[in-house]
């Protein structure tokens, strides 16, 4: 009950109360049709629609846990839940779509990226790798301040606070260059953590600003797709990205949650100008540009939109698959789909060491129960989960043998399904970095064990799961 006057000011309570509004208006109004209409006719046809959709739901193609959820939803509320179905699933246009064009595409991760997202293997000069928002913002503020041509800044979070003065106070200097300034919040994600003033001042700073998805009252087909994207690109030269949003609790600033572990990296090179493609693509919905040439070392960009196949689930699949040493994963949420808990599994029976780290205080208490509940399954088939217990682990990593895969995915649905998202898959050099970020982490981390657990807390679980391919 302490927790109750937070909870109803917080961002969690918006979702569920918006959510939980639209939702009653629909069924009130499918309950109001048998005040005009005969009894029967309104069984029949709300049989009839029901059926229509399920047919519907099934000829699609997705994913076996997605249609099991949305089928519950069609049958328990009749007609409403059709109609939620049909809303949510309208073709919408493309956005965010890019097309890096290069003469020679190679094999394996590169030609997918390049058929599922458009994206090529690029080459860069430097790249580092950052344990924390402290070093992240420290390096990010002094290459906004000596931006020359452009900054291009995309965002899930931005908030006011230290870290945004900060950053206007760098966009202030980079204006003064002569850069122009192009930014991206989402519409869910940064409600509430900024206001109609603080963009007042990112534009009288010379920026142009969009809000992506902007919050309605009226019901959006688009709206449960985010822009969970961590991007900024100075001057088409310098790129930075990872799981690290720009609010004052990813440097530790304040401590909501105890410590905030995450990591972000920046990459110096041709493959920075991927990114600002990336950018760019969602800022005018389409972009085309030509593989950029040079750099010292190799990476692979690559980014999800919801209009397509995710890249992201399948490459990590098959990664997993073919690993034979490691498997280690840094994420703030696990609720993977049926392919990627048995590519785990089978991973682990081949005697690779998998091991994961999850918070040990969490954000949002039910995406932990979905957590939890996969942990301790997974757990019997030998896959070893961590809690990171100085606090909420938000770092997103994938490390399999000697490639890692770095960005702003989590180990969830929402990520692989229904967010736009970024990363870039690295080699040998960022994956030990990487590794040793995990293995410090490890250090600080206790084993997951949980006893017996109520029927009550069991059937919690089993409706979280049920539901969260949606959510």
């Amino acid at each position: 009950m302490r927790n109750f006057p937070k909870f109803l000011f917080s961002l969690n309570f918006l979702y569920i109360a918006l959510i939980a509004a639209q939702v009653a208006a629909i069924v009130f109004l499918c309950l109001y049709i048998p005040a005009f209409l005969p009894v029967a006719v309104v069984v029949l046809t709300a049989w009839a629609i029901t059926t229509v959709t399920a047919v519907i739901l099934f000829a699609r193609s997705s994913a076996a846990e997605v249609k099991s959820a949305w089928f519950v939803l069609i049958t328990a509320i009749p007609v409403a839940g059709s109609v939620i179905y049909l809303l949510a699933t309208l073709k919408r246009p493309d956005c965010g779509v890019l097309d890096v064009e290069k003469e020679y595409v190679g094999g394996g991760l590169e030609a997918a990226a390049k058929s599922l997202c458009g994206t090529v293997e690029s080459g860069y000069d430097r790249a580092e790798y950052f344990s924390s928002g402290t070093e992240y913002f420290k390096v990010l503020i002094s290459e906004i301040e000596r931006a020359k041509e452009s900054v291009y800044i995309e965002y899930f979070i931005i908030a006011r606070g230290h870290i945004f003065n900060a950053v206007c106070e760098a966009l202030q200097k980079a204006a003064k260059n002569g850069a122009e300034i192009k930014i991206i919040l989402d519409g869910i994600g940064s409600l509430l953590r900024i206001g109609k003033r603080d963009i007042k001042r990112l534009k009288e700073l010379g920026a142009e600003v969009k809000t992506f998805h902007r919050l309605t009252p009226y019901p959006r087909p688009n709206l449960n797709f985010r822009d969970h994207r961590k991007i900024v690109t100075v001057d088409g030269k310098t790129a930075f990205t990872g799981g690290i949003n720009l609010a004052d609790e990813y440097a530790n600033i304040t401590s909501p949650y105890g410590y905030w572990k995450d990591s972000g990296l920046v990459i110096y090179g041709a493959a920075a100008k991927i990114f600002e493609g990336m950018f760019l693509a969602v800022w005018q919905k389409k972009y085309t540009m030509s593989a950029p040439r040079g750099g010292k070392a190799r990476c692979l960009p690559f980014y999800d939109s919801p209009h397509s196949r995710a890249f992201f689930e399948d490459a990590c699949v098959y990664a997993i698959n073919n690993s034979v040493g490691r498997v280690h994963i840094m994420t703030p949420y696990f609720c993977v789909s049926e392919k990627t808990a048995a590519a785990l599994v089978f991973a682990a029976r081949r005697g690779v060491d998998i091991k994961i780290i999850l918070p040990h205080i969490p954000d949002k208490k039910y995406a932990f129960e979905i957590s939890k509940a996969y942990a301790k399954e997974l757990q019997l088939s030998g896959i070893k989960f961590y809690e990171f217990t100085p606090g909420f682990m938000h770092a997103k990593c994938l490390v399999c043998d000697n490639q890692v895969f770095l960005g702003s995915y989590n180990f969830d649905s929402r990520s692989t399904r229904l967010n736009y998202e970024c990363g870039a898959v690295f080699g040998e050099e960022m994956t030990e970095k990487a590794e040793l970020d995990f293995n410090e982490c490890l250090a600080l981390s206790s084993e997951f064990s949980e006893g017996k657990i109520t029927a009550f807390r069991k059937t919690y679980r089993f409706i979280l799961k049920l539901l969260a391919p949606l959510i």
